[in-house]
């Protein structure tokens, strides 16, 4: 992949320009992470089918995080999945502390009943 994305850099800026997000195949096209030496880690949109074999060798350039209003909503998405997480993870632990609670109470019952 790294040839072929240094070799189609020029031939794709005017595409991101055009925010095309469908690659050659018909499919969305998904995030990557560059992983040339020429741009180590700079974020593309690539055909989804790159690491499954069949692929169209779609790419374009994405746009700095701030600029791409697609990247800032999947960021926005993914910051609001994590506070719903931590809000799940707090419940969870509330409701584990609450029958803990209950079974200690039932135990000590019952313990007194027997004694």
């Amino acid at each position: 992949m790294a040839s072929q994305l240094s070799s189609q850099g020029s031939r794709s800026s005017t595409k991101s320009r055009g925010r095309r997000r469908t690659c050659f195949c018909g499919e969305r096209s998904v995030l990557w992470p560059s992983s040339t030496a020429e741009n180590p880690g700079r974020r593309l949109w690539g055909c989804v089918n790159y690491q499954i074999g069949d692929r169209c060798d779609y790419f374009a350039w994405a746009e700095s995080e701030g600029q791409d209003p697609q990247i800032q909503r999947l960021m926005n998405k993914a910051s609001s999945l994590k506070q719903e997480l931590q809000k799940a993870e707090r419940k969870f632990a509330l409701a584990l502390a609450v029958e803990i609670f209950g079974w200690t109470m039932a135990g000590l019952l019952l313990y007194d009943r027997l004694n």
